[in-house]
């Protein structure tokens, strides 16, 4: 005569053994999944690099030089088109005249010195 506990051990030992095979098999379908998922990691980062390196070669500055001056009529800034800063700023060339050169807008209106 089997035991009921024999039966509880056979039972316990059925389940896990069904639990054990389900698992596994879980397992299974996520690391095929990681491994479709690292693939196109290394898919991606290789695209990046040939992106990369087409970028890089698209920004050669002697090929923009040579593509500004084929089809936007374009040359290289001389020395004598830069400007400084004094030249360039409105505000800038203003500060620095003295009080006395500054001309008024209007004739009624005197510019006075304060007293120091």
């Amino acid at each position: 005569m089997i035991r009921p506990t024999m039966v509880l051990i056979i039972l316990l030992v059925a389940s896990l053994g069904v639990t054990l095979f389900a698992v596994k098999s879980q397992v299974q379908d996520l690391e095929g999944e990681l491994i479709g998922f690292n693939r196109s990691i290394t898919d991606e980062r290789q695209s990046i690099h040939v992106l990369k390196a087409e970028w890089s070669h698209l920004n050669e500055p002697t090929r923009l030089k040579n593509l500004a001056k084929r089809y936007l009529d374009m040359n290289a800034i001389e020395s004598n088109q830069v400007g400084t800063a004094d030249e360039m700023l409105p505000g800038k060339a203003d500060e620095d005249k003295p009080a006395s050169r500054v001309t008024p807008l209007a004739t009624n209106i005197s510019i006075e010195r304060p007293v120091q």
